[in-house]
């Protein structure tokens, strides 16, 4: 949103207009909390317009000296990728819901997945929470209601959402959430994340013992991650990786469940587990091989800000992007003697990014030199997979588009872009039966 507010320039009286974006928010209140406290008197009071200009002055020369400090294309990417993990996320709040629908199947809804006695989601919920996991994440969702109307919901009183005999929706469970996604000033202040906190503790508990709401959208954001993270952190405190461990089998039981759920039978096959890591699906669609490798890894919350963490920027692309091509190579080697074959690879992420070239620029050596490997967000797979049953013949042209991508001065095409060329935006996947926010917000609105 554009502020304005006044200023005298050689004597005559102006207006002056500064740009507030929603990333700025949680930056300007985890500085101020940093540097000042609940009891200090300023000697002057500052217009939000006004504090905001300064703050644009403060980001503007953090952000050249970062730039500055890259000497490579790569590096620069790097930047760009990390600044645009978080910033899209603001422009495109439709893909927060998708992801608690998402979410929401892989770990509650869909029992019958092989793996999916690996994790007990209610009883950590109702362990940390009192709650089942369904109970939980509509908790959540009245707790955003009550923050739209304020920023402080614990000063609300109990009858503006509780029911005569309901034991669902009252003060003790709202508050139960409010505590456990809070973070004191000296947590905020102490923290290596830093402002990046408040996306995860999106309250901030004042000197005074009040809960604050940071900004709506880390509240929205907490509501598309907040059971996937629950889950997660409850297993990090207890010292293991059993989460990220069954996740990752959870997640190629996803993509078995929609592949079923979209393709003939003879259409794609999981690959069998090699003793060196191999890839892990093969899917055959209009003459052309697409070997599948899915990482379920995410890019750290330090490498999604404005000034973003390279070294975690750079741990994900070895540990994830770069193991993710080997494993790829040598499924490929294996599979196809017969050069013949018209073979496409696939590096699939369960994390999201809005534009995958910003990954593929930031590997130009990888990626120009193999035009047929491309990076593919889940939510794109889903949209292809879709496709593939529903408008088969746009499918089978974006799959062509894929493998006439050649090496080219300006650039490669990435998948996204196909998607763009072929006027695809929407995620079908996600709606009716499985769109579990509209089910939950449809069930809850009285």
């Amino acid at each position: 949103m554009e502020l304005s507010f006044p200023v005298i320039r050689n004597g005559i009286r102006q207006s002056c207009t500064v740009l507030l974006t929603g990333w700025d928010i949680l930056n300007i209140e985890y500085l101020s909390v940093k540097y000042s406290n609940d009891y200090r008197h300023s000697e002057r009071m500052l217009s939000p317009a006004r504090l905001v200009e300064l703050y644009r002055n403060y980001e503007d020369e953090s952000q050249s000296s970062l730039i500055r400090s890259r000497d490579d294309s790569n590096g620069v990417f790097r930047i760009v990728l990390g600044m645009t993990a978080e910033q899209f996320q603001y422009q495109n709040l439709i893909w927060i819901f998708e992801r608690f629908s998402r979410n929401y199947y892989i770990l509650v809804a869909a029992k019958s997945m092989e793996h999916r006695n690996g994790i007990d989601v209610d009883s950590i919920t109702n362990e940390v929470f009192g709650l089942s996991a369904k109970d939980y994440t509509a908790v959540l969702v009245v707790l955003m209601w009550l923050c739209m109307q304020d920023p402080e919901p614990l000063s609300a009183p109990e009858e503006l959402f509780k029911r005569k005999d309901d034991q669902l929706f009252t003060k003790e469970n709202v508050a139960r959430l409010v505590k456990y996604y809070s973070c004191d000033y000296k947590t905020l202040r102490s923290s290596s994340l830093g402002k990046q906190l408040l996306y995860s503790k999106p309250f901030i508990k004042t000197q005074r013992n009040a809960y604050y709401l940071s900004s709506l959208f880390s509240l929205a954001m907490t509501i598309g991650n907040g059971l996937y993270w629950v889950v997660r952190d409850y297993y990090r405190i207890q010292g293991t990786q059993k989460f990220v461990n069954a996740f990752g089998l959870l997640f190629e039981d996803y993509i078995v469940d929609i592949a079923n759920k979209y393709c003939q039978q003879s259409e794609w096959q999981p690959l069998p587990k090699e003793k060196g890591k191999g890839a892990d699906f093969l899917f055959s669609f209009a003459d052309v091989q697409i070997v599948v490798e899915a990482k379920s890894a995410l890019l750290q919350l330090d490498g999604k800000q404005q000034e973003p963490n390279d070294t975690s920027i750079k741990k994900f692309f070895n540990n994830t992007v770069q193991e993710a091509y080997e494993q790829l190579l040598s499924s490929c080697s294996r599979l196809f003697s017969d050069t013949q074959e018209t073979v496409v690879r696939v590096i699939l992420l369960y994390d999201e990014f809005s534009n995958t070239a910003i990954i593929e620029e930031s590997m130009r050596d990888l990626f120009y030199s193999d035009p047929q490997c491309f990076v593919m967000t889940i939510r794109e797979l889903e949209i292809l997979l879709y496709l593939h049953k529903n408008d088969p013949q746009k499918s089978e042209s974006i799959v062509h588009q894929m493998i006439s991508t050649k090496k080219l001065e300006s650039g490669r095409i990435n998948f996204g872009a196909i998607l763009d060329d072929h006027q695809v935006f929407d995620n079908e996947h996600l709606k009716g039966e499985m769109d579990y926010f509209s089910i939950l917000l449809e069930q809850y609105k009285g």
